[in-house]
């Protein structure tokens, strides 16, 4: 097995890794057991003998693991949501979404600080007090690592505090007391 790293900085820089060797991979399923801490502590370091990289965790929009193995049952789970990132034709297909029920399907378009951008189809089961889905949307910037499905298999970590904003579509109408009701310009 081989494990892809690509690691998204907030300069909307991608550096590319490649681990081949068991012993390496073992650890970093380890690391995707505790992938909450992803974007804490200390920096994050990839070496091999021909270079080390270092990168300051703050400076990390995500970080994405391809493998032809299911990767997703080392990681927490996201609550009440799967996102799965869109492929470039999935992109610029018109989308309609829907919350139907207990369940919504939806896109959400993360963007980040530095101009990269993850575009998701998110599924999941709505919560059944509204003050709980209020504090699933609200809340969502203040969680420490979410994670995603790649599209063509693997996982994703991303760091919520290098979001600079995200929208949903469509939109729900579930909104705070002190949300701006206003349509796009």
């Amino acid at each position: 097995m081989a494990i892809g790293i690509t690691v998204i900085t907030t300069g909307n820089c991608a550096r590319r890794f490649l681990q081949t060797d068991e012993a390496a991979i073992e650890q970093t399923l380890d690391s995707l057991r505790r992938s909450s801490q992803m974007f804490t502590g200390k920096p994050l370091i990839i070496g091999s003998e021909a270079q080390t990289e270092i990168f300051a965790r703050a400076s990390i929009a995500c970080v994405e693991f391809a493998a032809a193995k299911d990767l997703s049952p080392y990681l927490t789970s996201p609550l009440n949501l799967e996102l799965t990132v869109l492929t470039a034709e999935q992109v610029a297909e018109p989308f309609t979404g829907w919350f139907e029920g207990e369940r919504f399907k939806v896109r959400i378009d993360f963007f980040f600080a530095g101009g990269h951008v993850l575009h998701t189809l998110a599924e999941g089961v709505r919560k059944a007090a509204l003050a709980e889905r209020l504090m699933n949307l609200t809340g969502f910037l203040e969680r420490p690592v979410m994670n995603y499905r790649l599209a063509h298999g693997g996982v994703g970590l991303m760091n919520p505090a290098a979001i600079s904003r995200f929208l949903i579509t469509p939109g729900t109408k579930d909104l705070p007391r002190d949300a701006c009701l206003a349509e796009p310009a």
